[in-house]
């Protein structure tokens, strides 16, 4: 046999990029051969509990027999739903690396993926935000329902939401005043366990570095300042400087140094993350000073790294991950009905390690 005769061979598989007369069969091709209709085939591909045993035999067996995968698209015939949902993550520097966004993404991933969900990733940058893309995604039935960790106190747009037929869940922010769910971590607990914390050891003079574009942040701002005013032994001074809107080890720095320019006199840096207390421990080690003998750091989160620093830095833990899952299994309960609006909040507590002490002597 020469070269030319071995297509004719049936036992010789074709040659790569040939093509065959073997088709890929589609959910159409499913279903004529099973004598049912698409939206009978896409219901048992689902899995639904309205179909008959032997309706579920005869299209598994054709299912079987043509070794069929359905995508997505046929999986959602019937229930018009194209099992994704859609994450919107802020327009941030090297958004990708955020620590705590990765922490809120895995959560919501491991719980949809759980559920038979994909995860559909958008960045809110201004297109995205100008083309109202935000809406169109649910409109279009791109996915099914959104989670949005992207919003801050200049996110009107988000008022569409409101009135809603679109499955909708802010993600660890809140709108004061706006009809919009959400899941957020205890804010206002939050500050008033930071300060109790420092008070307790004996702090008067504190600086309180926090972003102020989030609600969520203006709230825990609003509440330490509270908190440190109406502190039973007396009130303690303390002095604010705004961290910058990324929240980040950068803007804590440069408001540390803003803070022991102003009052040198500071025992103790209150940052309302960790990863600007972070900012704020380095700028003690650039300048000399040790943490927590000359001042104590305390940040917010509980991040993963804030662990094993040097010293451990003192904070308010803020389980993202479980604020991911929570997040996630809310919006399921609002897609399939067994809720009808969402505002709950995640409960806080203390993490105490080395980076907190008391005031020292003479001060």
């Amino acid at each position: 046999m020469n070269g030319s005769d071995r297509s004719a061979d049936p036992d010789v598989p074709p040659a790569r990029g040939r093509q065959t007369n073997m088709k890929r069969k589609t959910i159409k091709d499913i279903a004529k051969e099973s004598g049912f209709s698409l939206s009978t085939v896409s219901l048992v591909l689902n899995n639904h509990p309205r179909i008959s045993q032997a309706t579920r035999d005869r299209v598994m067996e054709v299912v079987r027999k043509y070794d069929f995968h359905p995508n997505s698209a046929a999986r959602g015939l019937a229930s018009k739903s194209s099992r994704t949902l859609s994450v919107v993550i802020p327009n941030l520097t090297r958004v990708f690396s955020d620590i705590y966004l990765g922490e809120i993404i895995s959560g919501i991933y491991e719980r949809a993926t759980s559920q038979g969900y994909k995860i559909l990733l958008d960045i809110a940058t201004a297109q995205f935000i100008e083309s109202q893309e935000y809406s169109k995604l649910l409109a279009s039935r791109r996915a099914d329902g959104m989670l949005f960790i992207a919003s801050d106190i200049h996110a009107d747009y988000l008022h569409v939401f409101e009135d809603s037929p679109y499955p909708f869940i802010l993600v660890n922010h809140l709108f004061p005043g706006k009809h919009l769910n959400y899941v957020a971590v205890d804010y206002a607990a939050s500050a008033h366990l930071a300060a109790e914390h420092l008070l307790g050891l004996g702090h008067r003079r504190i600086g309180l570095v926090a972003g102020t574009n989030t609600h969520t942040g203006l709230i825990f701002r609003d509440e330490f300042l509270r908190a440190c005013r109406e502190w039973p032994a007396g009130p303690a001074e303390v002095e604010w400087v705004d961290g910058g809107d990324e929240w980040s080890q950068r803007g804590g720095y440069a408001a540390t140094a803003k803070l022991m320019t102003r009052r040198g006199d500071l025992t103790a840096i209150m940052a309302a993350n960790d990863r600007m207390a972070l900012g704020a421990m380095r700028w003690m080690v650039d300048h000399h000073l040790e943490v927590p003998e000359d001042v104590s750091v305390m940040g917010v989160d509980d991040i993963q790294i804030s662990a094993y620093v040097n010293p451990g830095l003192s904070t308010i833990r803020h389980d993202l991950y479980q604020v991911g899952i929570e997040s996630c299994n809310r919006l399921l309960q609002l897609m399939n009905g067994q809720i009808k609006e969402c505002s709950d909040l995640l409960p806080t507590s203390l993490v105490v390690r080395g980076s907190t002490g008391r005031v020292p002597a003479g001060k």
